[in-house]
């Protein structure tokens, strides 16, 4: 993958992490709503991190990000 798309999934992850908990804390979404799109979005953000942080880009291995 490039290294821009990896960067786009980290930004839109991040950011419907952080807007759906604001939503769910003013009362807008409901709490079980806001819950889903975290456990959606979390894991997504947590693999793109990792991939966007990688040793390099010709040989290396991928920082543990565990399992």
């Amino acid at each position: 993958m490039k290294k821009s798309i990896i960067k786009v999934l980290l930004l839109i992850s991040a950011l419907l992490c952080v807007i759906s908990t604001a939503l769910s804390l003013e009362g807008v979404i409901a709490g079980w709503t806001a819950a889903a799109a975290v456990v959606v979005s979390f894991p997504v953000f947590v693999l793109s991190l990792g991939l966007l942080l990688k040793a390099s880009d010709k040989e290396g291995d991928f920082p543990f990000i565990g399992y």
